[in-house]
């Protein structure tokens, strides 16, 4: 890399641009990369309060230092993000022997996404990117040396591939959150006025009796909340459930369903007797849901009346809704 002050160039900078990145994502939603370190289970020897609040300014700071740090001294920040890479790359290849899939904010509020392998191959690439830039310090480059080392024909190919870059992002990005937002209402109106019949799904409770979705609907209309144990936003849906159990009873029952029967055992934040479980994912999979948190409401009379939602916004919404409507109706909603 010593001989091609470009190539060098546009490692370091993809590195940094990356960090920046993230960095400045995380500081836009703080409480998604909070949500991160439940998600992946970060040990707690790493506090996660204090941690997630330091994280972006960490980045921040090494994709600064990567860019500016003379020769002598650039592979001391260099060291520390190859640290830092090979981190994040341990932290989700476990999270993908986790049982519940994991949803992690990796690049905060642009990065929500289910971890998969895709995930750790980025994470992968990226140690790879850090373990060159260490290189390229270690054999004493850096960045203030590549920049101080390009003619003019250099700098009009370091232009060049970051307008290529530039254009791949854009191309590629996805549908903005607002777009996202509008198809997501969209559906849940359409569902509103086509109401579908509850599908075939059963649920256990931790007494050992089960029924199915159809059957825990049949007495009186039902929310489902489902959670998982290892999310920050449904530890929050988790704290909220009690409340709206007591301000929707009798008219609405609640029940908050898991993944498997240890995790509704283990469940916090509400009472022991509205966790149920789900064999095998089942009823996620009948209602179309591909993660937590999540809701959806079932009629009394066998059709879904509202959702499936995800999302903690989401099921704010709808619960809110289903307060509304309980009011509307005459019944008693304690405040």
């Amino acid at each position: 890399m010593t001989s091609s002050p470009v190539a060098a160039l546009v490692v370091v900078l993809t590195l940094g641009a990356v960090l920046l990145v993230s960095g400045a994502a995380k500081l836009r939603d703080r409480r998604a990369t909070q949500d991160a370190f439940i998600a992946l289970r970060v040990p707690a020897v790493v506090p996660a309060g204090p941690s997630a609040a330091a994280l972006p300014w960490v980045e921040i700071a090494l994709a600064v230092l990567l860019l500016v740090t003379p020769a002598r001294f650039s592979w001391a920040p260099a060291a520390v993000v190859l640290l830092l890479m090979l981190a994040y790359t341990a932290l989700i290849a476990r999270a993908l022997t986790f049982d519940e899939p994991v949803t992690c904010s990796c690049f905060g509020s642009i990065g929500r996404h289910e971890v998969g392998p895709q995930t750790l191959g980025r994470n992968v690439l990226l140690s790879a990117l850090a373990a060159l830039v260490l290189w390229y310090a270690v054999d004493g480059g850096s960045a203030p040396g590549a920049m101080g080392e390009l003619g003019a024909a250099g700098w009009w190919a370091l232009l060049a591939t970051a307008s290529a870059v530039a254009v791949a992002l854009l191309v590629a990005a996805p549908p903005s959150a607002v777009s996202s937002a509008r198809s997501s209402a969209s559906e849940v109106e359409v569902l509103d006025y086509e109401r579908q019949p509850i599908p075939y799904g059963v649920l256990t409770h931790l007494n050992g009796n089960s029924a199915t979705l159809a059957e825990a609907a049949s007495t009186q209309a039902r929310v489902l909340f489902f959670l998982n144990t290892h999310c920050g936003s449904c530890l929050r849906i988790a704290e909220k459930v009690d409340g709206w159990a007591d301000r929707l009873d009798p008219a609405v029952g609640i029940l908050v369903v898991y993944t498997d029967e240890s995790a509704a055992a283990g469940q916090v934040g509400h009472r022991p007797d509205l966790a149920t479980w789900e064999p095998e994912l089942n009823a996620q999979r009948v209602l179309g849901l591909s993660g937590t948190p999540a809701a959806v409401l079932l009629g009394a009379d066998g059709l879904l009346a509202g959702g499936p939602v995800t999302g903690e916004d989401n099921i704010l919404e709808l619960v809110e809704a289903v307060l509304e409507e309980v009011e509307a109706a005459g019944a008693p909603v304690e405040q």
